[in-house]
């Protein structure tokens, strides 16, 4: 006997029909479920924005030289930075050229008060960027290796605070769907129980005249499906006005991906939720039928 779609289709919308008020239950407690994964969703996706945005304050590392380093050890000593791995790039600042900033952006139309001073009282310095912030450690290991190095700032405590922060908010992120995706297991499960249960007088008349059993559990695959793929659209729209008015009530810049702005901005609504549509229907479908598996595997001898 071969699978009929159609019949399929049919008989599972019959079956959400003759069940309606399960079915209406079994949908709003989906929603409700793939609604707060969409919300974990937002706010893990967020976290990882803003900590990428904080990590291109805290990539830069500053190596201040000794007074008595010559130029050409300064060239010497440039030329072995770039060598380092994990640096991106170095930048040599003379001591001039700092105190000319210094003094522009901490006194601004009162700089001319400190030009009596003479020669410059800063250092000069290498701004180094590095290329991944879990290197910073290892790379200012090896700069402390160099000759003429009179200190070296970074933002150690921060950049490893970071860096925890981040694994837990993964590890706290994963843990909850996963929580959330085995609740939705059982909710479809139960729902195709109580299908399987009020056919089972049709489904022996079935199995007496010779139905296989995918021809059996196929209506009930489908009405699992459908139920996932309602839930999950009901709840991206849930997701995406909720993100949208959360955002516009605070006036807060959105755009697609980091642009390497210093100011906090947050993920665009609609490259959230294409993401997230994308996403919750692909685990409605699979959630769906595979709780009707494990329902008409165990409560139908088939």
């Amino acid at each position: 006997m071969r699978i009929r779609p159609i019949y399929n289709l049919k008989e599972a919308i019959l079956n959400l029909w003759k069940n309606k008020t399960n079915t209406v239950g079994s949908i709003f407690v989906m929603s409700f479920t793939f609604a707060i994964l969409g919300i974990v969703f937002m706010i893990v996706m967020n976290i990882n924005v803003l900590i990428k945005q904080t990590q291109s304050t805290f990539d830069e590392i500053i190596i201040f030289i000794e007074d008595d380093v010559k130029a050409k050890q300064i060239d010497t000593m440039y030329t072995d930075l770039q060598k380092i791995q994990g640096v991106k790039s170095v930048v040599f600042e003379d001591k001039e050229t700092a105190f000319e900033k210094w003094k522009a952006e901490d006194f601004g139309e009162d700089a001319h008060l400190l030009d009596g001073i003479g020669d410059s009282p800063l250092p000069n310095a290498f701004y180094i960027t590095i290329k991944d912030i879990n290197m910073a450690n290892q790379v200012v290991e090896n700069i402390r290796k160099l000759e003429g190095i009179e200190d070296i700032k970074y933002y150690r405590e921060e950049v490893e605070s970071m860096i925890s922060f981040g694994k837990v908010v993964a590890k706290i992120g994963l843990g909850v769907i996963a929580i959330l995706l085995i609740l939705c297991f059982f909710v479809i499960s139960n729902t195709i129980k109580i299908a399987v249960n009020s056919r089972s007088l049709e489904i022996n008349i079935m199995k007496f005249v010779g139905a296989k059993n995918h021809i059996i559990r196929g209506p009930f695959i489908i009405e699992g499906m459908l139920i996932g793929i309602i839930s999950s659209l009901f709840s991206s729209g849930i997701v995406y006005f909720l993100y949208k008015y959360v955002i516009d009530s605070f006036a807060i810049d959105s755009y697609k991906m980091i642009d390497g702005s210093n100011l906090f901005t947050v993920v665009d609504p609609m490259y959230l939720i294409e993401n997230f549509v994308f996403i919750v229907v692909v685990l409605g479908l699979g959630i769906g039928s595979l709780g009707s598996i494990r329902s008409t595997r165990k409560h139908l001898k088939v």
